[in-house]
């Protein structure tokens, strides 16, 4: 679905209709077109090809996005690839990633993404109602568009680094069989994020040093803001990289204390209950005992022994500390 706007000095911000009068404001300089397209269909592709003539890698990169990050220069246009990032709820441990491709060329910004995306869309109702981010020409506006999509990054970091303490919390209080569960899924969605982030913010840099000439070099400190933003979303990262791997260790301690703790009892155990099971072995061989005579008083006899046996073994396990 193709949804467009566009601006004019003179006339200001305008929806516009089809696709004709997207090929004939294309033609002004004076008009800044922002054109977005969700789930891509045959008209958008023919739209891509025939009327603004991009190359058709960057339209099958668009079409069918699998890519990481990057930003490739065709001369007259740029096709950039970011992606936006969500963790949708406390059920759903992993992290929702969508790509958006964006050609950015003079006098226009084309954003292509498979499904309606927040940033996008609280930024194209902005557009609508104030025209300040496509008055500054298309390098504000490509600006707009990314600066959007990585202040989405920071809700996401600020979950994930809950979701980190809450683990830490429950690895100091013992911990249960799912809390392992917890910290792998925490760990791939950190490196799913440095996986993302660390090409963005190549990306960024680029685009910073204003090379292009659509880039005015006002613009470019726009986007050396954004760049530290990502800066600071790395070392975010990788403090929590560091955290996760701490607290991976702190676990398995807690695991090997306890099954020590377990092994220590039985054979605390074990060890009291050897004598018994000698002096029970020795009264079951199939011999006359003379303890046998003596009635009850031979019970009695034998279950003090093993009472014995027990307080012995005990008395020793205390004085050697192991209990």
């Amino acid at each position: 679905m193709l949804t467009a706007l566009n601006y004019n000095k003179e006339k200001g911000i305008a929806r516009v209709a089809d696709r004709g009068e997207v090929e004939r404001l294309l033609k002004s300089p004076r008009n800044l077109l922002w054109l977005d397209i969700t789930n891509p269909d045959e008209n958008d592709i023919d739209l891509l090809m025939e009327t603004f003539g991009f190359h058709q890698l960057a339209i099958e990169d668009a079409i069918f996005p699998q890519n990481h990050p990057k930003l490739d220069d065709y001369g007259d246009y740029l096709f950039i690839v970011v992606h936006a990032m969500s963790l949708p709820s406390q059920e759903e441990q992993r992290l929702n990633i969508q790509e958006i491709n964006i050609f950015f060329g003079k006098n226009y910004l084309l954003t292509i993404h498979s499904e309606p995306l927040g940033p996008i869309n609280r930024l194209w109702q902005r557009c609508q109602n104030n025209a300040l981010n496509m008055q500054q020409g298309a390098g504000f506006l490509l600006h707009a568009v990314i600066d959007n999509v990585v202040d989405g990054y920071f809700p996401v970091v600020e979950q994930l680094e809950d979701r980190i303490e809450r683990v830490e919390d429950q690895v100091l209080s013992g911990g249960d069989n799912h809390v392992l569960e917890s910290i792998v899924d925490l760990k791939k969605n950190v490196l799913t994020l440095r996986n993302f982030l660390a090409p963005q913010r190549r990306l960024l840099s680029q685009l910073a040093r204003a090379s292009n000439p659509f880039l005015r070099r006002a613009t470019a400190a726009y986007f050396r803001d954004v760049y530290d933003h990502v800066e600071r979303l790395n070392n975010l990262i990788d403090n929590y990289r560091d955290i996760l791997n701490s607290t991976m260790e702190a676990y398995l301690s807690v695991v090997s204390h306890r099954m020590n703790e377990i092994m220590k009892t039985l054979t605390i155990i074990a060890t009291v209950m050897m004598p018994l099971t000698l002096i029970t072995s020795f009264y079951g061989m199939n011999i006359q005992m003379p303890e046998f005579g003596w009635g009850w008083k031979g019970y009695v006899f034998v279950l003090g022994l093993l009472l014995t046996a027990i307080l012995v073994m005990v008395l020793f396990l205390k004085r050697r500390k192991w209990i």
